[in-house]
């Protein structure tokens, strides 16, 4: 259970991205006068930057469990 409940308090970098890429966007969007593509600009650069800081995320926490397991052999 106590796995469960560290799952649950991890950031999650993807859902943030997207918020913060569609925010973006939107006001892009604005500035050339076409809110749309704005929006869909912020999105697909919001998922790319979530993507990217969730896979590092990963890849950080695997790296000490990786060193100890070569440490024990």
């Amino acid at each position: 259970m106590a796995d469960q409940e560290k799952k649950n308090d991890q950031v999650q970098y993807m859902p943030l991205g997207l918020c913060i890429g569609l925010s973006l966007g939107v006001a892009i969007g604005a500035a050339m006068g076409n809110v749309g593509v704005g929006m869909c600009m912020g999105l697909g650069i919001g998922m790319c930057f979530g993507a990217a800081l969730d896979a590092r995320k990963k890849s950080t926490e695997q790296e000490p469990t990786e060193k100890k397991e070569d440490d024990e052999q």
